[in-house]
């Protein structure tokens, strides 16, 4: 599995902030993409927002939300499998 593929495959379309995300896709798979430092896990974030695959916007206490984009389609959950 490819970083982009596990990321988004726990990217849905309700907002999410990156700590959430973070803990959402679990210490050991981090662990295997090569992403337990923090900033490596926002900048894989920010790479795919620059390709459209998922939006970022900044909520009310400053942290950053990531969900889905509109070209990607919502997902109700990880894709399991």
């Amino acid at each position: 599995m490819t970083q982009t593929s596990v990321l988004l495959a726990h990217i849905t379309a309700e907002p999410a902030s990156t700590s959430e995300l973070y803990d959402r896709v679990g210490y050991s798979t981090l662990a295997r993409l090569g992403l337990i430092p923090y900033p490596a896990f926002r900048d894989a974030l920010a790479r795919l927002a620059a390709t459209g695959a998922i939006e970022s916007q900044t909520a009310a206490d400053g942290s950053t939300m990531w969900s889905r984009s509109a070209e990607t389609g919502p997902s109700d959950g990880p894709i399991l499998g």
